[in-house]
């Protein structure tokens, strides 16, 4: 993978009569596919379904048709694990690659409805179980749940998603069901620094998981960083970021003697 730079000034003329000049510098990155025809990162990507009572009927359905139409969608070299969790968490595909989708598929479609929710329960075991393929791959968690979580902890719950990016890891949360609770799952993406959706009816989850899946599959630099090295009498004041797509991260270190942007 090949990285395009692109150099803006709003005016590349200088007075010589001025001592201070103030001119705004932009600066494009994008990817730049390389013809050699090098396949994309490998995906390490962990399932965390809620297969709580509260999801019983059209919900579960819907989280089980949405987990299918994923894990058929994955290459050998992309990994798969899969926890389920009602009040307590269980590892019901352990983290392996995806050479057996027949197999990941039965047993996803094996869940009946009942019990609790505890939602920090299924995240802390998925954080577990992902990080056994971090190697070498790109890293995501789908959580998949109506957001009920009664028999958790929300706080904690928050302060796992917010281990993810430290970890490299995004974390995407699905919402399912009529009652479903927008509020919890949206603070769990925001702090694992993912994305919320709303998953009305089995064909949008399709849809959804389509879209995102082809995004994810896209990958093909990460932990990417920018090094800008001013002249002596230069001096950096703001670092403003316009837009980003992917990746979806950036941070200034302002205290660094050179300016520094991360992308991650």
């Amino acid at each position: 993978m090949k990285v395009g730079l692109e150099i803006l000034w709003s005016d590349a003329h200088l007075d010589g009569k001025q001592i201070n000049h103030q001119r705004q510098l932009c600066l494009g990155i994008s990817a730049i596919e390389d013809q050699s025809g090098t396949e994309t990162m490998p995906l390490n990507l962990c399932l965390v379904l809620d297969h709580s009572g509260s999801m019983q009927g059209p919900p579960l359905e819907t989280v089980q048709q949405a987990a299918l139409s994923l894990v058929h969608q994955l290459r050998p070299l992309d990994r798969i694990s899969v926890i389920a969790f009602d009040h307590q968490a269980k590892v019901i595909v352990p983290n392996q690659l995806a050479t057996d989708p027949a197999s990941i598929s039965r047993k996803i479609q094996s869940l009946r409805a009942g019990g609790g929710t505890s939602i920090d329960a299924g995240l802390k075991l998925g954080m577990t179980e992902i990080a056994k393929g971090k190697q070498a791959t790109v890293s995501h968690i789908f959580l998949l749940t109506d957001g009920e979580n009664e028999h958790g902890d929300n706080q904690r719950c928050l302060k796992l998603a917010g281990l993810a990016p430290e970890y490299k890891i995004s974390l995407q949360t699905l919402g399912f069901g009529d009652k479903w609770n927008q509020d919890v799952l949206e603070k769990i993406a925001d702090a694992g620094a993912g994305s919320l959706r709303y998953i009305e009816y089995p064909e949008q989850a399709v849809r959804e998981f389509a879209t995102l899946f082809t995004r994810l599959q896209s990958v093909g630099l990460t932990n990417a960083s920018l090094l800008l090295t001013l002249s002596p009498q230069a001096r950096l004041a703001e670092m403003k970021p316009i837009a980003q797509v992917a990746p979806t991260r950036s941070n200034f270190l302002p205290n660094r003697k050179e300016p520094v942007t991360e992308f991650t």
